[in-house]
């Protein structure tokens, strides 16, 4: 019988704590876990053994919550104390502007496994510095860009990677509604973007939404919890591969999703009314064939974990591999860096920038 992992978590807002709804019926058990704490409780061979936050009220109310399943938690309102516990692994669900400087204060603390709400940080420059100290004390860092766990988003670069549509072409991503804010919740639909194209981000252009005229080069908002200072935006990225994406967070549209990934001989939809391809069959000189129609076949993901579940056992596995998890610290750089971009894009005109 092996040891659990010891765990903690800094930040005990509902994405920390919540426990896993019910499921349709009662035969089939919970809802997949949306918080960390029901990810944790959901893997297993995992205790989480010390929490952290400023509220009194939220210490109290995770123990209370928890302590049934994981008896011996220690809450803490001093990160240091917390810190000084020995801990295998620790999620980080701070604000917005806060996970960088979390991130950093664990690896000094010697913290092997770390696992990060989005965005990874809110500056180029502090997510440098964390990459920095990564390599420097060989910890594993993954960063939950929460759309790459969708079952139908991994079957989609399944069949992207597989050719069976032929090359891809360019990517679509639309998101909308008040929570559609630029580090917020549309960092997930720029990380599926990047994720999707695999490759490199070369240049922006980007457009904050309107209003945000003079929003400046650097974040400007209150670590998520006021939308106003976080404003959406559209962006158009080109990859070195040549393949182009543009992606929409605008407030003022219905908060929905589409998402498409356009290859050149059909393309793959993830809607509300799920996944499908649609393929369009070619004549032998290439030319779109004339006799029969396209053919729309529904994406059939295949998964037994998705979701914050699937993140974090991919972290926990890569780190004992000594490899770097699908959504590493290294891979959420690039979102940071397309963000970054698009400020410094919308500054100058929407002017096509590169990005660093």
């Amino acid at each position: 019988m092996t040891t659990p992992l010891r765990a903690g978590i800094i930040g005990l807002s509902w994405i920390a704590a919540d426990p896993a709804g019910s499921a349709s019926t009662e035969e089939l058990g919970t809802a997949p876990p949306y918080s960390h704490a029901s990810a944790f409780e959901a893997i297993g061979d995992i205790e989480v053994a010390a929490v952290c936050d400023i509220s009194a009220d939220s210490r109290d109310a995770f123990v209370s919550r928890w302590s049934h399943r994981w008896p011996h938690i220690e809450a803490f309102a001093d990160l240091d104390r917390m810190l000084a516990t020995p801990l295998d692994l620790v999620s980080v669900v701070t604000p917005d502007h806060l996970h960088g400087s979390m991130i950093l204060r664990c690896l000094d603390a010697g913290v092997p496994m770390i696992f990060s709400e989005k965005p990874f940080t809110t500056d180029l420059a502090e997510a440098d510095r964390v990459l920095e100290k990564i390599d420097a004390v060989d910890a594993t860092v993954g960063v939950n860009h929460t759309w790459r766990w969708r079952p139908e988003v991994g079957e989609a670069l399944s069949v992207i990677r597989s050719g069976a549509l032929g090359p891809l072409s360019h990517i679509v991503i639309e998101a909308g509604g008040p929570r559609a804010m630029l580090y917020r919740n549309l960092s997930h639909f720029l990380d599926l973007a990047i994720h999707l194209a695999d490759a490199e981000p070369q240049w922006v252009s980007g457009e904050l939404e309107k209003g945000n005229e003079g929003y400046g080069l650097s974040y400007a908002g209150d670590g998520g919890r006021d939308p106003e200072r976080d404003p959406g935006a559209t962006a158009s990225i080109g990859f070195a591969t040549g393949v182009r994406a543009h992606v929409s967070g605008l407030k003022a549209a219905v908060p929905d999703v589409v998402i498409q990934a356009v290859c050149r001989d059909g393309r793959i939809t993830i809607d509300t009314l799920g996944g499908r391809t649609v393929s369009v069959p070619r004549t032998g000189d290439g030319t779109p064939g004339a006799v029969s129609g396209p053919v729309i076949q529904a994406l059939k993901p295949r998964f037994s974990r998705w979701g914050m579940q699937a993140a974090i056992a991919d972290l926990i596995d890569a780190h004992r591999r000594g490899a770097e998890p699908s959504s590493s610290a290294r891979s959420a750089r690039r979102t940071v860096a397309v963000i970054d971009a698009i400020l410094r894009s919308h500054a100058a005109g929407s002017s096509r920038v590169e990005v660093q």
